[in-house]
């Protein structure tokens, strides 16, 4: 009887994922072209994908939309295509202008399907357990949503965090089978002092980034406080007219450009266990510890640390002797190690990386296509070598080089290979010479996957060196 009335109670709730950040306080494993709700950061699916399946029962797929970056489109379709998201929900941003132009043009967009319908906001890099409770708790903003408020779902807090903004609750309401805070006001992420004095005080929770609402109900907000961002997205018909416009808008967060203005705001206090997984100390709060309180993902050997939290991508044997309360990140080019209670800090390496023109802020070593992905293996003087791999049935594109030549031997798989205008097999332990100057095209014939080593000789060796004649996916 339960499911029922859930599933009744959410016939016209559409879900908006936001997956658009870079989540650069999760460097060096997260990074601007791969960022944190991609990652595999729990269990054996990303955090983007943890987020969709966690709906399921409640919010149709059909009506799940994700908003991203049009930088992350082959990733999205790659993650999403197992989860049953149809493409056309599949929404994306030129370039990040934060939530509330996001949250708009997605109801702008849903509202022309469906004038009645319910919004459910989700950021993408949530971590929750306790499945029941949280769509128990949907369940409960959903029915305070028809009663025409902006609902946010409210964390009771467990420490002074200055990670998080805070929510200041006034009346509670009971009745007609509803439960929830008016809110009294929204607030900024406070200082260490002013974090004390909110949880001490029972009527504060923290803002998770979950949100419930009318369409229409926000649409009215939205042109109330933001009238700018509304009257721009207001010439948008279809996604085809994001692009045309999305550079007349400015960037500005929902909390701020609404939240904190309106008067409709209730908060539905969540029962379940909630972590934003916003910096590396957050893995404290979700992964299994040892008897010293270490969380050790990486092969290392350890003598007598505490609350150390290491975790690797690379092949590195790590070696960690009587430290307390750090966290070691290690990747094949980047290694962090930093204090836990300053984890908040680490974007800060990440600006100063962008501000010395440093790749590291922008792709790993291993760096994912729409075709597959290839690993730096070494570079220098004149050569660069990379281990490059095909998917099954994908092709790169049709393309040359003007400054360098290439050597591709295979290593595993068969390649079919143009070569000007000779098109050849190579099998494994064979090799193949494409000259500088020479169009040329890799394909995977075949269901398994392909690996070359490729060896690149040449007086410039930037991956900008590159005319493309024909491209399966339309760079």
């Amino acid at each position: 009887m339960r499911q029922k009335k859930c599933s009744d109670n959410f016939k016209n709730v559409y879900a908006l994922i936001l997956a658009g950040g870079v989540g650069s306080r999760f460097w060096p494993f997260s990074r601007e072209l791969e960022p944190k709700q991609f990652m595999k950061i729990i269990g054996g699916e990303s955090l983007l994908q943890n987020t969709i399946k966690r709906l399921k029962g409640t919010i149709i797929p059909s009506h799940t939309y994700i908003v991203s970056n049009s930088t992350y489109y082959y990733e999205l379709k790659k993650q999403t295509a197992s989860l049953h998201i149809p493409e056309s929900n599949l929404i994306l941003e030129p370039e990040g202008k934060n939530t509330a132009p996001a949250i708009g043009l997605c109801a702008k967009l849903i509202e022309k399907k469906d004038k009645d319908a319910i919004l459910a906001v989700f950021p993408a890099d949530h971590f929750i357990k306790g499945e029941d409770k949280f769509k128990d708790c949907l369940d409960k903003a959903v029915s305070c949503a028809q009663e025409g408020f902006l609902v946010t779902i409210g964390i009771k807090p467990t420490k002074p965090s200055t990670g998080y903004g805070y929510v200041k609750t006034g009346l509670r309401v009971k009745g007609k089978g509803l439960s929830y805070f008016l809110v009294e006001k929204f607030l900024e992420k406070p200082n260490l002092s002013q974090a004390r004095k909110y949880i001490a005080d029972k009527n504060y929770y923290w803002n998770g980034g979950i949100f419930v609402w009318k369409v229409s109900v926000f649409l009215d907000e939205l042109k109330k406080f933001l009238p700018d961002l509304y009257s721009v997205l207001s010439v948008i018909k279809d996604k085809d007219d994001i692009v045309k416009v999305w550079g007349r808008i400015n960037p500005i967060s929902v909390d701020y450009g609404i939240m904190e203005h309106s008067k409709k705001i209730a908060l539905v206090p969540a029962d379940f266990q909630w972590t934003d997984l916003g910096s590396w100390d957050a893995l404290n709060e979700v992964i299994v510890k040892d008897s010293d309180g270490n969380i050790i993902q990486a092969d290392s050997i350890d003598v007598s640390s505490k609350g150390i939290c290491v975790l690797s991508r690379s092949n590195r044997l790590i070696g960690t002797i009587g430290l307390k309360d750090l966290v070691i990140a290690d990747t094949p080019d980047a290694l962090l190690v930093c204090a836990k209670e300053r984890a908040q800090e680490v974007k800060t390496i990440v600006d100063k990386l962008k501000l010395s023109d440093r790749k590291e802020h922008i792709v790993h070593m291993t760096d994912k296509r729409p075709w597959g992905s290839y690993t730096i293996l070494q570079v220098g003087n004149g050569f660069k070598i990379k281990l490059v791999e095909i998917d099954p049935y994908k092709r790169l594109s049709l393309q040359l080089h003007n400054k360098r030549a290439e050597h591709w031997v295979v290593v595993s798989g068969i390649a079919k290979v143009t070569c000007g205008s000779r098109v050849k097999i190579v099998r494994s332990n064979e090799s193949i010479y494409i000259p500088r100057d020479t169009k040329h095209r890799l394909e995977n014939p075949q269901k398994s996957p392909l690996k070359i080593v490729e060896v690149q000789t040449g007086s410039y060796l930037q991956e900008d060196d590159i005319e493309r004649f024909e491209d399966d996916f339309r760079r």
